[in-house]
């Protein structure tokens, strides 16, 4: 390996902040290089460049919400299926499965795609994202439709006073039947069952799962509950 800068022939393996572009975006990753001993110029060798490309496409993932490279092969492997099976069973084409566990981003749809076959908890997600969609706001919703992103906001708020799911779910529903007595909508649209130990949101096991699968939410001792981040209050309007 010669030094394209200075023909220099001695290299050290160091770990370089790099800007390669993806999909017209510029992203930052710190990945290996070889630096020449006398100019420092970087070269890199052909696993290194293999490393540089998954990295550079990981990180666009990470800034847009899409699986990476690891996660889907995760999926795969939870699976125990080869890339020929995975594909079959997602009913695309083998080639983009290789891509994908390596550094071909894969669009919005085909992520999708890939959640609901893959993850439980997201699939349950979406399956009850289309059951508030489908139910107009009535008396059981407080007169308003359901908003996962104020639940999501709500839960992490009252958390900080009731970390056990069983008072976590009375503390949501009292806020959101106070507010409906005092100005005759609900906080976040919420049906509530009548259970054993009183009101909880209606599949209330799989939006906390969820919650904690994409860690908005920490499993702490016991069967108590964190959050891993503060609520965002600016979302709660006076209406």
């Amino acid at each position: 390996m010669k030094c394209l800068e200075c023909d220099g022939d001695k290299f050290e393996e160091k770990k370089c902040r790099f800007t390669p572009e993806i999909k017209g975006e510029e992203v930052e990753i710190i990945v290996p290089a070889m630096v020449c001993v006398k100019c420092h110029a970087t070269l890199m060798n052909d696993t290194q460049m293999n490393q540089m490309r998954k990295a550079a496409a990981d990180a666009y993932r990470k800034t847009y919400g899409l699986l990476t490279s690891e996660q889907i092969l995760h999926f795969r492997n939870l699976f125990g299926m080869s890339q020929a099976s995975f594909s079959n069973y997602l009913k695309i084409g083998e080639a983009s499965i290789k891509r994908w566990e390596t550094y071909f981003v894969q669009d919005a749809s085909q992520d999708e795609l890939i959640r609901l076959k893959c993850d439980e908890a997201y699939a349950e997600y979406s399956a009850l994202n289309v059951h508030w969609k489908s139910h107009a706001p009535d008396i059981y919703s407080g007169n308003r439709s359901f908003s996962w992103e104020l639940f999501k906001q709500a839960v992490k708020y009252l958390i900080g006073a009731a970390k056990s799911p069983l008072f976590l779910n009375k503390a949501l529903f009292y806020a959101d039947f106070k507010h409906y007595q005092l100005y005759g909508k609900s906080i976040t649209g919420t049906r509530y069952a009548h259970l054993e130990y009183g009101p909880c949101p209606e599949q209330y096991t799989n939006l906390f799962n969820f919650m904690l699968q994409e860690n908005m939410l920490i499993q702490a001792e016991g069967h108590t509950l964190d959050t891993s981040e503060p609520a965002n209050l600016t979302i709660f309007s006076a209406s």
